[in-house]
């Protein structure tokens, strides 16, 4: 049986350390990761690129919930791997590219690769570096507002 790594917890990691990377030596909490990587992907729907990496399907939008399961796999899978360190901090934990992610990093040049950390910077400076407070208000407006777009069709 083979498997996609496209929208795979594969997927999502390789992003995460392409953006622990963009943002090194800053920590992310996983609500920062996972709201910087669905506006990075979809930068275009929140005003920031032309297009967006990932398209335009109907029900896009509902993937930012399920998101979040893959995304804690991701961070779990990478700071065990030792790709990521993970720090605890009095409101929870937050997470930083190590060496041996850098050196994945390094790997990773590609067209998509490029175009993923463009969009990164773009919604770091939208969103005052990574107000995950922010992100996820345009998150949830947006939502709304494609879900009403969808009920009527």
């Amino acid at each position: 049986m083979s498997e996609s790594a496209l929208g795979s917890v594969f997927e999502i990691s390789l992003r995460i350390l392409l953006m622990l990377r963009e943002l090194f030596p800053s920590k992310l909490d996983e609500q920062q990761v996972s709201a910087l990587d669905f506006i990075s992907v979809y930068a275009s729907d929140f005003g920031l690129l032309d297009e967006n990496l990932h398209g335009y399907g109907d029900y896009r939008f509902s993937e930012y919930p399920a998101r979040k399961h893959m995304v804690d796999s991701a961070l779990k899978n990478l700071v065990l791997d030792g790709y990521v360190r993970l720090s605890p901090t009095p409101t929870g934990y937050r997470y930083a590219i190590t060496e041996l992610g850098m050196a994945v990093c390094k790997q990773l040049d590609n067209d998509y690769t490029e175009e993923y950390i463009i969009a990164t910077h773009t919604v770091l400076s939208k969103f005052n570096g990574a107000s995950a407070e922010a992100m996820l208000k345009e998150i949830n407006k947006l939502t709304v507002q494609s879900l009403k777009e969808v009920g009527h069709e």
